[in-house]
């Protein structure tokens, strides 16, 4: 599990040895919880990357957004989604039909984050393990396979 913000630079950066780690290894699966509290842009992008879950677009939505460059701001935020096939006009329809379902999950997430006594992103719950701030392909692999050994002991 992951907490991310979508203008968050450490989250971006880390975001691509995620992305390696998912590839290398099938069997990791990764659930993201979308936390914005970098500003409105943040608030905009998590909405769109949500919406975005109606069209069965979310991932590519997360990786357009996370691979943006600089700073977040409406134009940028569209343009990630449409690059990545999502129709725009539906999504926003969507976002506006499904406000509350996507607030009530932004809250859960919130929620969730204040509970594990988190304070920024991003963080990581690997397994039993949390960890905040970035980590590199190595590290992500290390919190796996220490995962994998807690589990396979635990029966």
């Amino acid at each position: 599990m992951i907490f991310t913000d979508y203008q968050c630079p450490v989250c971006r950066r880390t975001d691509a040895a995620l992305g390696r780690l998912m590839a290398q290894d099938p069997q990791v699966a990764v659930i993201y919880k979308d936390w914005p509290i970098l500003g409105e842009a943040s608030q905009a992008a998590a909405q769109v990357a949500l919406a975005a879950v109606r069209q069965g677009r979310y991932a590519e939505v997360h990786a357009a957004l996370m691979a943006s460059r600089g700073a977040l701001s409406a134009d940028r935020i569209r343009a990630a989604a449409v690059s990545v096939g999502v129709d725009w006009s539906r999504l926003e329809a969507d976002r506006r039909r499904e406000a509350a379902q996507i607030e009530a999950q932004l809250s859960r997430h919130a929620l969730q984050a204040f509970a594990l006594g988190l304070e920024g992103t991003p963080a990581y719950l690997v397994g039993r393990q949390l960890v905040r701030g970035g980590l590199d392909d190595g590290a992500l692999r290390r919190l796996v396979k220490i995962a994998r050994v807690d589990r396979s002991r635990r029966g």
